[in-house]
Formats: structure tokens, C-alpha cells, sequence
């Protein structure tokens, strides 16, 4: 009888050692898996921080560009004014089948002496402007100011008024008013 239960011990332990093998057979294998998984997910990761950073980077880059486009935007809105405010200013214009033109005025100078600089040498008038941002929500709403002076006036100093001067962001600026001055000069 202990022959036959040694015996049976004997082959269960072999049985039981073949189990056991063919588990660690398994384990490897799915600890190789595991791993091949973890390899990939990292990979992926380090793929997908790669591309977030480079989205982040496309839209920061297009805000900026878009900032700059307000800005541009902003200032030919100013010039195109000035233009109309000359053509108000300056109704005979100039002669002949030339334009007249809009520069802007220099602290200091007189727009008859920055009109004789260009081609564009009679100087008609000096046009000081403002205008506020946003939509008008009335029919009294101030939604901007004007002066006009002669060709040898406005002596305003403010560096806010002198449009070279300024900085590049200085026409965003809504908590102080800008008077933007401007020489109206036609072609003789």
C-alpha cells in the first residue's frame, strides 16, 4: 500500500510539476506581453505629448499672428479715416488727376513743412482724430472726436498722438484717448 501511495505521489508531483511548468510558461509569456503593451502605450504617450505640444505651439503661433492682424486692421481703419477726414477738411483738394495723400504728423513740425518732404508738396490741412471701439448702441453716442487745424497748428506734444512714435499695440489701448494727427497734402 505505501508502494502504490508513493507511486500516486510520485506521478502527481510529475503531473504537478508539468502544470507547474506549463504556469510559468504562461506567466512569461504574459509577462512578455505585458511589457511589449507597457512599450507601446509609452511610445504612444510620448507620440501624443509630441503632438499636443505641437498643436499648442500652431494655435499660440496663430493667436499671435491674429493679434498682429488686429492690429493692422486697426491702424488702416485710423488711416482710412484720416483720409476721409482730409477729404472733409481739404474740399478743393489738390489739381489736376493725381491723388492727395495722408501722412502722419511729426510732434514738432508743421504739416506745410512735412508736405514739402513728399511728392505731394501743397499742404490743404491738419485733421486731428479719435475714435472709440465697439459698436455704437445709439444715435447720440459719441463714437469718436475731430480737429481740424491750418497747415502751421496743433502743437499737441503727447506721444500718443504722434502715430510713428507710438508703439504698435498703442491703438488697442482703451483707457486713454488718442488724438491721431494727420497732414493732408496734395500734388501742386
Amino acid at each position: 500500500m505505501l508502494t502504490a501511495a508513493l507511486f500516486l505521489s510520485l506521478v502527481s508531483l510529475t503531473m504537478g510539476g508539468a502544470k507547474l511548468k506549463a504556469l510559468k510558461g504562461e506567466i512569461a509569456t504574459l509577462e512578455a506581453n505585458y511589457a511589449q503593451v507597457l512599450e507601446d502605450t509609452n511610445g504612444g504617450m510620448e507620440e501624443l505629448e509630441a503632438s499636443i505640444a505641437e498643436v499648442v505651439g500652431m494655435l499660440n503661433s496663430m493667436k499671435a499672428e491674429q493679434a498682429q492682424k488686429d492690429i493692422d486692421l486697426a491702424w488702416q481703419a485710423l488711416h482710412m479715416a484720416g483720409a476721409a477726414a482730409c477729404r472733409g477738411s481739404a474740399p478743393l483738394g489738390g489739381k489736376g488727376p493725381w491723388s492727395n495723400s495722408v501722412i502722419p504728423k511729426r510732434n514738432g513740425a508743421k504739416c506745410s513743412d512735412q508736405c514739402k518732404l513728399t511728392d505731394r508738396t501743397a499742404c490743404k490741412a491738419e485733421v486731428s482724430i479719435s475714435g472709440f471701439t465697439g459698436k455704437a448702441t445709439s444715435y447720440t453716442q459719441n463714437v469718436g472726436y475731430f480737429y481740424n487745424y491750418d497747415c502751421d497748428g496743433g502743437w499737441n506734444e503727447d506721444i500718443n498722438h504722434n502715430e510713428v512714435a507710438a508703439e504698435d499695440v498703442a491703438i488697442l489701448n482703451n483707457e486713454k484717448t488718442a488724438y491721431y494727427r494727420f497732414c493732408c497734402c496734395a500734388k501742386v
